[in-house]
């Protein structure tokens, strides 16, 4: 590879959350820093490297087991992998299950950070990780609804019923990327934001999305919650 040269990847993974098994070309090899664990980067990549409160896929190349990272250059690397060359065909797989839930968590955590904006909350951070999704709120201006565990208990109620009238209602999920490369994800009805992370196809994917807590600690209003996919 040329010196300022970065090779092209195509990220399957933006177009299909449901692509978990495909063919592709080595576009770039090396060695991570510090450890020397031997990586390759794959074309069409249908990997997830984690960010954006969302954990990386688990998967194969060529059967070995590798782990997903994005390095500075933008491209997805892949840890772990066999001993390849650039232009090696191999074949790619990603664990489906694990997939689709952290496709699930993340859906209904953008759903539910609508729910509290709509609220007149601020959205200040987020985790989509099983069993510690939550979304982070500013709770300056909100501290009389939130002063007490019975206000905390009807509040979190009240998303709970608006959450599972937003399912009711459905909605398709897509996305799009603009010609800088942005990508945007709109849930229809719901809202539209801008997102590197895999989705469900429709609202009705989703199944037992349950508002579990919420809370206000260090600084941050904190609702807890958990879903599947259907």
């Amino acid at each position: 590879m040329a010196p300022g040269r970065e090779p092209r990847q195509e990220q399957a993974y933006y177009a299909d959350t449901y692509l978990t098994e495909a063919s592709g070309m080595v576009i770039a090899v090396g060695t991570a820093a510090g450890d020397g664990v031997p990586w390759v980067a794959v074309s069409p990549n249908i990997f997830h490297p984690k960010g954006g409160g969302q954990p990386s896929d688990e998967g194969t190349v060529d059967g070995a087991p590798v782990t997903p990272a994005r390095d500075e250059s933008g491209l997805v690397v892949l840890a772990g992998a066999p001993a390849l060359e650039v232009g090696a065909a191999v074949v790619c797989s990603v664990d489906p299950a694990k997939r689709r839930l952290h496709a699930a968590l993340h859906t209904a955590g953008h759903v539910l950070g609508a729910l509290g904006e709509a609220r007149g909350w601020k959205h200040s951070g987020h985790s989509h990780f099983p069993d510690q999704a939550r979304l982070d709120f500013d709770p300056e201006g909100h501290e009389d609804e939130l002063a007490t565990p019975e206000l905390r208990e009807a509040v979190r109620a009240e998303l709970q019923s608006a959450m599972d009238a937003a399912l009711a209602r459905g909605g398709a999920v897509s996305a799009a990327l603009d010609r800088s490369g942005h990508r945007t994800v709109t849930i229809e009805g719901v809202n539209a934001e801008p997102c590197g992370g895999t989705h469900v196809r429709s609202l009705a994917d989703l199944a037992n999305v349950r508002i579990l807590e919420v809370k206000v600690k260090r600084g941050a209003i904190k609702v807890r919650y958990e879903a599947e996919h259907a």
